[in-house]
């Protein structure tokens, strides 16, 4: 199979994993708070999003392992690949250790003092969160095993493994109805048997499919230096946007009502619905990207990957978003009866921000790829951090609640900017080829999509909500043909024709 038909391949297998997973994660959350209650429900909750602050950790590590495998690989250098499995292994394991031992050590502390948990539900509580640090244990030993999955770009499994994730907590959910006591406490551990299985099955193929992976590693402290010091200024960067997403929302609750933190929620969980949806295809060409840098005869297709990933994952987002931002009000009524004030302006504001950041995700592959990350996550990473004192005195000065997102929106703008900088010095990318292969079509294109559909605003009514559904479709389908004709170049129309005239053959 060729390389572009690979990604195509892949990102379907991703995209479908991803709308079956939050299909399947939405029902499951309806069926657990009908069997937890409210306050199990609550409690379980803010026991696993204490625990679970460490698995960035674990996500930004995933991504410093799987671009070392990918590098080695590009390079077709097997005993390269087997050091660093080795070496990655040992770090995850002594990290895992490290992180299960002072997550324990906590245990008294984060139940009675640092959360607010009834006295009658402590002791329940102090055991789902000795369950809660024994997932996240597991959680973090498999992470190597993910980046191997990704790097040897077999998405199908990992499209398979996520959909048997949500479906075993569905059935679990399921199952709550049979446990007649202490509900909250099976749930922890029915989850955490699920994880044992999931992990058991992730080493299991491995070990398996790529056996060879596996045979005869050394242990190096120099592997363990890079990959550690890699992961370092990787978790740096990871930190500031976890930073940013909370610091936010405190600060939304300090000067503002919860209400207004209800709004930010709901912007929140729209952006994460679209968003997913997206990195599918930022995913499946991810390991290509890092394949192609480490090969002198593939170096246009490098480039061409990166300038293709930035438009196509623009593109796709702008698709699946733009009818949102244009009818934001319709769907949410429709969606939540009952919306929040500045909920609207909210998801508007929050969605034109991640469009930007969609077109990085390529470009931050791609500087990855060149290892030349830490000026870049410092400087970065700085800009992300200055969202939140931006905010804080906007917020002091009196400005609405929706002034955090316009510093964001500029933020974003600029980190754009100085991602093509370091790009540009990591690898000889120009602005110019930049700015005119990708930004120039994705604004033409833009400016098309809204022209034309705030034309046909005035056609359609949205006074039911099957008017609104079909007005959206509409919308989406107006907003997909007039991307077809502005985003593509003349070469990938003319691919994906004779790709088209060959299948109908």
């Amino acid at each position: 199979m060729s390389k572009n038909k690979l990604i195509v391949k892949n990102t379907i297998f991703l995209a479908t994993r991803t709308v079956v997973s939050i299909l399947i994660s939405l029902y499951t959350t309806r069926v657990v708070l009908y069997q937890l209650g409210t306050n199990d429900y609550g409690l379980f909750n803010v026991i696993y999003g204490v625990v679970a602050l460490t698995v960035f950790l674990s996500a930004a590590m995933n991504e410093s392992v799987q671009r070392y495998i990918s590098l080695d690989l590009g390079r077709g250098d097997i005993q390269a690949v087997r050091n660093t499995i080795k070496n990655s292994l040992c770090i995850y394991l002594f990290l895992s250790l490290s992180f299960t031992f002072v997550l324990f050590s906590l245990n008294n502390y984060v139940i009675t003092s640092l959360i607010n948990i009834p006295h009658s539900s402590i002791i329940v509580a102090k055991k789902v969160y000795g369950i809660a640090v024994l997932s996240i244990f597991i959680s973090i030993i498999q992470t190597p095993f993910n980046a191997i999955v990704i790097a040897h770009e077999r998405m199908s499994f990992y499209a398979y493994m996520s959909i048997f994730d949500v479906s075993s907590k569905l059935l679990i959910a399921f199952s709550l109805s049979i446990v007649t006591h202490d509900k909250v406490l099976f749930y922890s551990l029915f989850l955490l048997f699920s994880s044992v299985i999931t992990f058991i099955i992730y080493t299991v193929f491995c070990f398996f499919s790529f056996k060879d992976n596996f045979k005869n590693g050394f242990l190096s402290i120099s592997v363990m230096k890079d990959i550690a010091s890699f992961s370092f200024w990787n978790i740096f960067g990871n930190f500031a946007y976890v930073c940013r997403t909370q610091g936010i929302n405190i600060a939304i609750n300090i000067f503002f009502s919860t209400a207004t933190n209800a709004a930010y929620a709901i912007s929140t969980s729209v952006l994460n619905a679209m968003t997913s949806l997206t990195q599918s295809l930022a995913l499946a060409i991810r390991p290509q990207i890092f394949k192609s840098y480490v090969n002198q005869s593939d170096s246009n297709r490098y480039k061409m990957l990166i300038f293709f990933g930035s438009k196509y994952t623009f593109s796709l987002l702008f698709l699946l978003s733009f009818p949102i931002i244009l009818l934001t009000e319709q769907v949410l009524s429709i969606w939540l009866v009952n919306v929040p004030f500045c909920a609207v302006i909210f998801v508007r504001i929050i969605l034109s921000v991640a469009l930007v950041d969609s077109l990085s995700s390529s470009i931050i592959a791609g500087i990855q790829a060149s290892g030349r990350i830490k000026v870049y996550q410092l400087v970065v990473g700085f800009m992300v951090f200055m969202s939140l004192p931006l905010t804080y005195f906007s917020y002091k000065l009196n400005y609405p609640p929706y002034s955090a997102f316009v510093i964001l929106f500029i933020i974003s703008i600029i980190n754009l900017n100085l991602r093509i900088f370091f790009l540009k010095k990591a690898t000889g990318f120009t602005f110019k080829d930049y700015y005119s292969l990708v930004i120039l079509p994705c604004m033409c294109s833009v400016i098309l999509v809204i022209a034309t559909n705030y034309f046909l605003l005035n056609f359609f009514k949205y006074d039911s909500i099957l008017n609104t559904f079909v007005s959206i479709t509409l919308h989406y389908i107006v907003t997909f043909f007039v991307l077809c004709i502005t985003v593509p170049s003349k070469e990938e129309r003319q691919f994906v024709l004779n790709y088209m005239l060959r299948k109908f053959k």
